[in-house]
């Protein structure tokens, strides 16, 4: 995580938006279970990359007084 510029914080924050679409979409996706899950896996992993990226933009882009 070092490597891109993100800090610890990030990475946790990361964590946690991957993990509450993971669930929610697992919960009310239409299906069998197995299905369900990995509907929730694709849209949790979509999610993560979503966030770095704009995590990474924001930082790189930001005004100097933020």
């Amino acid at each position: 995580m070092n490597t891109l510029g993100l800090e610890r914080r990030d990475g946790r924050n990361m964590l946690a938006v991957a993990a509450v679409v993971t669930l929610l979409i697992a919960w009310t996706a239409e299906g069998a279970l197995g299905v369900r899950i990995v509907a929730g896996a694709i849209a949790g992993l979509v999610s993560a990359v979503v966030f770095v990226v704009s995590t990474l933009l924001i930082n790189r882009y930001k005004p100097d007084h933020w």
